[in-house]
């Protein structure tokens, strides 16, 4: 019987040894997908095309002798740069503060279309008032898409992009939405014209929402709706992203 028990707690031992083993395993892979996911997350937002048409914007304002509009758009540049490397050290930002990041960008973007869009912002006072963090530019690569692939090849008089951000439950919401050309117009002129095109950058955005909220798959947490007008015409897009308020 004595044999029998030391027999059991030994073998109680090594399974509880394996679990804490694996547990470990467990949480050090996560912390290294977390680490890399951060670095292809800064990647994706120093995105090499972005750079280039931003100082292709700088110097096509110096060749009409738009000095001034060079010299905002050259200030907002360094600014967000500036920006993004500083929010890259910290998992975490306010909302207010990501918010004015995202703003950055969007003016950058503005000017370089020269206005074609308008841009409404809709957040929440208690998300801007309250003691609500998110990942810094999670949303970002959203943004980028409806702007360079929804709303930049449209010929509408009436553009728009809205970003709207609520608090449900215990869930920030975000909802990006555009009123472009819609994915499948937008996914055709790739295929014309961009044969290697791959959004990295939206990949990247999904293993962040993974990560964040800690699920399997993003099925309940990210959404995109192809939009029509009444005559079954593409009316644009909608993205909505859900992370769990932290």
């Amino acid at each position: 019987m004595f044999i029998f028990l030391l027999l059991t707690i030994g073998i109680a031992f090594l399974i509880n040894k394996s679990i804490q083993s694996k547990k470990k395993r467990i949480e050090v892979s996560l912390k290294q997908k977390i680490a890399e996911t951060q670095i292809q997350t800064l990647r994706a937002q120093m995105n090499p095309h972005f750079i280039f048409n931003s100082l292709n914007s700088i110097e096509n304002f110096m060749m009409q002798n738009e000095k001034r509009k060079a010299s905002d758009y050259l200030h907002k540049f360094a600014l967000l740069i500036r920006t993004i490397l500083e929010s890259n050290r910290n998992d975490l930002t306010t909302i207010a503060k990501d918010m004015e990041t995202m703003k950055l960008y969007i003016d950058l973007e503005l000017m370089r279309f020269n206005n074609k869009f308008i841009y409404v912002e809709n957040i929440d006072e208690q998300l801007l008032n309250g003691d609500y963090n998110v990942p810094p530019l999670l949303i970002q690569p959203y943004v980028e898409n409806a702007i360079v692939h929804g709303i930049a090849h449209s010929d509408k008089s009436n553009l728009k992009l809205t970003v709207t951000a609520t608090l449900e439950n215990n869930f920030i919401k975000y909802t990006i939405e555009d009123n472009g050309i819609g994915r499948k117009q937008s996914d055709d002129y790739n295929t014309l014209n961009k044969l290697h095109h791959k959004s990295v950058g939206l990949k990247i955005t999904e293993d962040r929402v993974l990560l964040f909220n800690h699920v399997e798959n993003c099925e309940d947490y990210i959404k995109i709706t192809d939009l029509y007008c009444k005559d079954n015409r593409p009316a644009g897009t909608r993205v909505e992203v859900k992370i769990k308020v932290v």
